[in-house]
This record gives C-alpha cells, structure tokens and sequence, in this order.
C-alpha cells in the first residue's frame, strides 16, 4: 500500500519535482559562481544551500527530495566513490612509501592517535559525539577524520594558483594517498561489520561472504583491463569516443557493482573497490572520470547534500534531551534543537589537531619550513562529500545520533570555509619571498641563460613561437645558445574541464584529463618535440619545460605572471588573440578571453612582454635555421625605433635577433622633420606658460602640467643616448640603418606602409611612456589599445597580410613597486 501511494504521488507531481530541482540547481550555480571569487570549493556553495533550506523548511522541497532521494538516495554516491577508485592506483600501496605518501601515513596516524587519546569523551551514550560505544565506531570515526577530499583539494590547489609550488604539489600528491587508503579502510570495515546486529547472519557466513566481494574485485581487475583494452583498440587516440563503447564500459562496471552488492556489501563501498580494481591510465579512464564527474557536479551532487541536510528523522534522546514533546506523528526538525556548539567545535579541533602534527612533522622532516609544514597540514585537513555521506550513513547505521550527524555537516562546512583562507596566506607569502631584481631584455646578462616563458593557445602557435626561440637563442646566452623556455598552454577552466582534474605529474601538480584538453596538450607537445628535435643536433642546447595553466580567462594571467616570477624569466611572449584568415585578413573580433588574458599580462607582468601578431611569415622558417652554417632562406626585419622605454626593449629584442645568421636587420629610426619640431616646441611652451599660471595663482601645481615637458627632455636625452650606443654596436655588423623624417602620424603609417612588402616582421615598441608628436591623435582611431598605437596599426587587417608583429613592452619597475622616484628602488 505505502509504495503503491509513494509512486503515485510522484508520477502525480513528477514536473513540479524537476520545477524545484531546477530552481535547487540553479541556486546552486549561482552560489558558487559568487563564492568562487573567494575561492570557495563547490562542496561549500552547495552544504550552505543545504544549511539555508534546512534552517527556513521550504516544505514542498523537503518532501519532494526526500521523497526521490529516499528511493535512490542508498547508491547515489556510487557514481562518485567509482571515479575516485578509477583515479587511484592501488599498486602505489606496493612499492616503497614515496615522499607524497609518508606525507598521508602520518596524518593518518596522528588523527589515529588522537582520536584514541579523546574517544572517552567522544563515545557517550547521548552526550557524546559517537552514541555507540563500539570498535567500528571507534575506527570509522578515525579513517574518516584522517581522509583528505582530494577531489576538493586538487580543484582547490588549481584555483590558488599554487599547484606548481612545493607545497602544493606535496599536498595534491598526499591528499591522493590519504584519501585512498582512507577510503579502503571504510570500505574494507564496512565487510567485516557489515548486517552487524542484524539477523541471519552467522558466524559462518561472514568470511565467506568476504571472501567472495575479495573475488569479485579480483574479477573486475581483470574484466575491467580487458574492456578498457578493447575498446581502446577500437577508438584509437585522436578519434572522437564512440558513445556506445563508453556507455558499455559504464555498464560492465554497473554490473560489478550490483554483483558486490548482492554480496551484502554497501553498493557505494563496492563501486569504491570495483573503481581501484579498473587501470587508473589510459583514455578509457580518463574519459570515463571526466564524464561522471561533470555530472556529479553539475546535477547529483548539489541534490544529494540538499537531500542530506534536510533529513527530518529524529531519535527519541534528543527530543526529549531538547524537552520537545512527542506527540504522534510528531516530526521534529534537527535544526529546531540547541545547537551542539561544542561538539561542533571539539570534533573540528580533534580533526584539524590530528592532521597538523603529523603532516606537519613529515613536511619539516621533507625540508619544509615550518610556515609551509603548517600550510600542509591546513590543506590536507579539508573534508568533503566523503565526509558527507560517512554522517549519513553513520547516522542511518545509528552510530551517531541527530546532533551529532548535525555537528558533523557544520564541521565540514566551516573546514571548506577556512582552507582556501590559508591556500591564499601560502601563496602570497610564497611570492613575497620572491627575490627582488630587474626583469626584461634591457637587463638580461649575456652570460646566463635567457629565460622565456612562451603561451600557447594551441598547436597552431608553436611554428611562430618556436621560431622566435629559435632566433632568441642566439643572442641569448654566452656566444649564443643557452636558452630555458617555459611553455604554457593556456587551458580555459569550464565546468567540463573541471571535472577532468586529476594529479599530476612533474612540474604542475595538477593535470585535466578532458578528451579535447589532452588532444590538444598532445598535439603542442608533438610540434615542440619536433622542433628540440632539430635544434639539439647542435651545440647550444634549448631546455623546454611543458606547464598548464588553467584558469577562467578572468584569472588566466596570475598563472602567466606567477610562472614569470617562479622562473626569473626575461620576456613573455604571447599570441595575439586575433587569427589569420584563409584570404589573409585577421578574424573581425577574435577571442575576447585570450584579449583579456593579453591586457590583464601587459598590465601586471613581472618582466617584459610582447605580443605576436602572426601573419604566417615566421612559423615556415625555422627548419632551415638549426645550424650554423648559411641558412637557404633569409628572414627581413625591421625594428622601428621613435622613442620611450618600450621602444628601447624592441631595440634590445633585435640586437639579440641580429645575431642569428638566417635574420636580416634593419633599424628604422624616425626623426620630427621640421613642422614636427615647431609643433613639439609650441606644445612644451603651452605647458610651461600653464605651469607659470597655475603657480601665480598660487593653485597647486599638477604633477603632469610640470613634469611633461621636462620627462619629455630627460627621455629624449635618454633615447638618443641609448641609440648612439646601439649604433655603434650593430649597424653597420649586424644590421642595416634607415632613418625617415616625418611630420605627423599619418606620414608615420604612410612611411610604415611603404616598408610593408620588404620586410616579414615589424618589431615595435607599445610606447606607453611616448609622448611624440609622431604618434598623436593615431589613438582615436585604434582597436586594440593595449598594442599602443603604432602596434595597432601595424596589427590591423589593412596595414598587410603577409609581415608579422611582435608589439614589446618593458618592464616598469617603477610601477610594479609602486615607486615615486628611483632612488628609492628596492634594487
């Protein structure tokens, strides 16, 4: 009779159930869309909307997800516990405990520990946090106070922008560790006391049934490595996935799942087993991870933590305990009880007092400082769904009792809260520690190795890239040669490739497994091979060094710049975010997100920068450069040179360019003709009688009125000083030498137009600082304003089809340390 009813009332309102998991989901998303901006991980967004809910019963809520999630809600974190097996690799637990593990083992034993050192206290009947006074409750309350949410923490670790520090990535490596052998302990408990209590089970019985869940994970193994063989066969690498092929993985592993359970094992801990069993490499699993994850996170997991903290249950010790009467049929609200502060707060320090000596002694043992041995502990503290659903189910088991399932949740909560509050202190203490020194071209030393770090948007990027490298290397290190790149693929963080991070290895600490993701890494990989390849035959070697930095285009630039920083690099080198058309035209708007990254790099880039335009002129030469000996194709440059900083850092560029055998130079100096002069002489008379005026009427002088024209003198002074120097180095060598007298900015770009057909690459300054007459008014007609104006004109579509850009900027140290005036340089 009561199923018959349950079914009926939810075919009855089954749209008004998705109406209000809709509103659940989109409330959802647009929670963490806002605590995103402070780092919040998803776990938090979706328990304060399930706190929120819990606390104001939206009733027809309640019913309508405890109603579905009744029904399914026993495996609905299968799915989850399976893709955190298929991440893990069980072999690991083998070989000899590497520096990640030793990292997990100890704040495993230390919670251990501490757990046994409190658990009078902790076991009470009704007063204390575990209402069982049993060895399972001891142990499960340990295992699940030592596991770490790696899901949560490498997602974490990728938003804080600190995977590539040690700290980080220690912490991503042991938080895998942790949560794995965490997670097995649980499991392996949840078959020893499994039906504990209950009747018909026997004595007998037990091993056997234990036996047997042993077997079926040994057959998974096996059956899995078998599927996940053939249908790699079947879908070889750089195809699309055949839907039916993944869909019939994901059923073989159901089945599995279904045979453990049928066993009398817990369904969630079976899918846990059965995923450890399934091989953690290739693209079956990688794919696999990725598709359950976007789901999970995007629609189950939201539901399930909303369906959690509205559970109304209640047992009688706490009703009577609050003085609430037991009427009948009453149903008394969890949150209608006195908060249980304390127990909220002892669990929390418990927890977080365990996991800090431990890792914290194992980090300074690994030579952490002890700052950092303390941010280890911080991170490998955070807690997660896993922590979510073991109340739940501790709570169903009636090992705790309703407070205590409602300390838990808050605990949890206020965990999530506080970690990326410490990942932020790391990081910014991190790069406080940063040595101070002068970045850019212009303060290169000749004898060290030059340091690049170079973005890529994708494969198409690296013939131009690499062929700059390749010409840079030349006047790099000493003699030629030395030269350290840091390339970095720019990855946009969606919800998709979020839920394809995984570990991962080497440099980065985290990796995503997304199909298109990996095609493309792939692909950018196979091209710079191809040109290390090349280059390496001869004596001067180029180090490569592959990164990831995945951001939202909002944040992409931190792990630009932050990589800048970590690698003391000279220049980054930057595609533009406009591509060439088939007829040679850029594309009208380009890629909004890459602009954004490129303004918000110019912006805040701890070194110098430039940004290549490519016209598809550079990428065809550099298989014909990678000897000494003369080159079958010789490439025309043109540096032009009007005046400023950045104009100065272009001339360093093509000094360094110059000294490759296959580049032709020329510098292009741009002189004020006479009309140009009489106009820069009326300007500074305009500003001098302004200044005169102003301080006659006795109003404070503004800084630009005075300082214009006498900054103009000292930088002309400077130009034409550095020039000089300049000149007597390379023209004449290395390069050739033009000079052009102009008299305004349309005879600029005429006399620009003219070189067009000669030259395969313009390099140019972006010319914050220039305040030339040369250039006025050319601003008003410009598109990409962070080019500076001569670089927007040459970046155009009309301006040519076939010459390439590279638009310089220099570092301003003045700026980045906010410094009035050099003598207080921190340098």
């Amino acid at each position: 009779m009561d199923c018959s009813m349950t079914s009926s009332v939810l075919s009855a309102n089954y749209n008004t159930i998705l109406f209000e998991f809709g509103i659940i989901l989109v409330t959802s998303k647009i929670l963490y869309a806002v605590l995103r901006n402070v780092y919040q991980p998803r776990v938090f967004s979706d328990l304060l909307l399930g706190i929120v809910l819990a606390q104001f019963r939206v009733l027809s809520l309640t019913n309508a997800i405890n109603l579905v999630f009744g029904k399914i809600g026993g495996f609905v974190f299968a799915p989850y516990l399976f893709a955190l097996g298929v991440e893990m690799d069980p072999s690991s637990l083998l070989d000899s405990p590497s520096g990640d593990a030793v990292v997990a083992y100890a704040g495993i034993l230390s919670t251990s520990v501490v757990v046994t050192v409190f658990h009078t206290p902790l076991m009470q009947g009704t007063s204390g946090v575990v209402h069982e006074r049993s060895l399972r409750a001891f142990l499960g309350l340990a295992a699940v106070l030592g596991n770490t949410a790696s899901p949560v923490l490498t997602r974490l670790t990728t938003d804080l922008k600190i995977a590539k520090t040690a700290v980080g990535r220690l912490a991503v490596g042991a938080g895998v560790a942790s949560d794995m052998v965490t997670t097995m302990l649980v499991a392996v408990g949840s078959m020893i006391w499994r039906d504990a209590g209950g009747e018909g089970s026997s004595a007998m019985q037990q091993p056997v049934l234990t036996a047997a869940v042993l077997v079926v994970v040994i057959v998974s193994a096996f059956v899995s490595r078998a599927m996940a063989e053939w249908v790699g066969g079947r879908n070889p690498e750089g195809r699309r996935m055949r839907g039916f092929d993944l869909s019939l993985v994901a059923l073989v592993a159901a089945a599995l799942c279904w045979l453990s359970s049928a066993l009398r094992l817990d369904v969630n801990m079976a899918a846990f087993l059965v995923g450890l069993a399934f091989p953690s490499e290739g693209r079956v699993s990688r794919l696999l991870v990725s598709k359950i994850n976007f789901v999970l996170s995007s629609f189950v997991l939201p539901l399930y933590v909303c369906h959690v903290c509205l559970s109304l249950r209640q047992t009688t010790d706490d009703v009577e305990a609050a003085d609430l009467s037991k009427n009948e049929g009453f149903r008394a609200y969890v949150m209608e009880l006195p908060f249980p502060w304390w127990k909220v707060l002892f669990v929390t320090l418990m927890g977080t007092a365990g996991k800090l000596v431990g890792c914290c002694a194992a980090g300074l043992l690994r030579g952490l400082g002890w700052l950092e041995a303390l941010a280890l502990g911080m991170l490998l503290n955070v807690k997660g769904y896993f922590h979510i659903y073991c109340a739940q189910a501790a709570f169903d088991a009636g090992i705790i009792t309703d407070k205590s399932f409602m300390a838990i949740i808050f605990m949890v909560a206020l965990n999530v809260a506080v970690t990326p509050v410490v990942g932020m202190g790391i990081a910014s203490w991190a790069r406080r520690s940063v040595q101070w020194r002068l970045m850019g071209l212009q303060h290169h030393d000749p004898s060290t190795e030059l340091r690049l770090v170079v973005g890529l948007h994708g494969p198409q990027d690296v013939p131009t890239l690499s062929y700059l490298m390749e010409v840079l290397r030349w006047g790099g290190g000493s003699g030629g040669g030395e030269l350290a790149v840091y390339a970095v693929d720019m990855v946009q963080l969606t919800d998709q490739t979020a839920a394809a991070i995984v570990k991962g290895g080497g440099f980065d600490g985290v990796t995503v497994v997304d199909e298109e993701v990996a095609e493309m890494r792939k692909l950018i990989g196979e091209a710079l091979d191809a040109y290390l390849l090349l280059v390496n035959d001869c004596a001067a070697a180029v180090k490569v060094r592959r990164l990831l930095a995945l951001s939202s285009f909002q944040d992409m630039h931190g792990d630009i710049c932050i990589c800048a920083e970590d690698a003391m690099a000279a220049l980054i080198l930057l595609p533009f975010h406009k591509s060439q058309r088939v007829d040679g035209t850029m594309d009208g708007t380009g890629h909004y997100g890459f602009r954004l990254v490129n303004q918000k790099v110019l912006q805040l880039a701890p070194c110098s920068v430039a940004i290549v335009v490519d016209r598809g002129g550079l990428g065809n030469q550099n298989h014909h450069h990678h000897h000494r000996q003369q080159p079958q194709m010789i490439m025309s440059v043109v540096v032009v040179f009007i005046g400023g900083a950045d104009d100065r850092e272009a001339l360093t560029l093509a000094a360094l360019m110059s000294k490759h055998k296959g580049v032709r130079l020329t510098a292009l100096r741009v002189v004020q003709n006479a009309t140009a002069q009489a106009r820069a002489k009326a300007r500074t008379t305009l500003f001098d009688t302004t200044a005169t005026s102003t301080s006659s009427n006795k109003r404070p002088m503004t800084a630009s009125t005075t300082t214009t024209s006498s900054n103009d003198q000292a930088q002309m002074q400077v130009d034409d000083k550095f020039f000089a120097e300049f000149y007597r180095k390379h023209v004449g060598t290395a390069m050739g030498y033009l000079e052009k007298h102009v008299g305004d900015g349309a005879e600029l770009v005429a006399v620009l137009r003219a070189l067009q057909p000669d030259y395969r690459l313009f390099i140019v300054g972006r010319g914050r600082d220039r305040n030339s007459v040369l250039t006025e008014g050319l601003d008003e007609w410009a598109e990409c304003l962070e080019l500076g104006p001569v670089g927007d004109i040459l970046a155009s579509s009309d301006f040519s089809t076939t010459a390439s850009v590279l638009i310089v900027q220099q570092y301003d140290a003045k700026k980045h340390y906010k410094v009035i005036d050099e003598e207080f340089m921190p340098l």
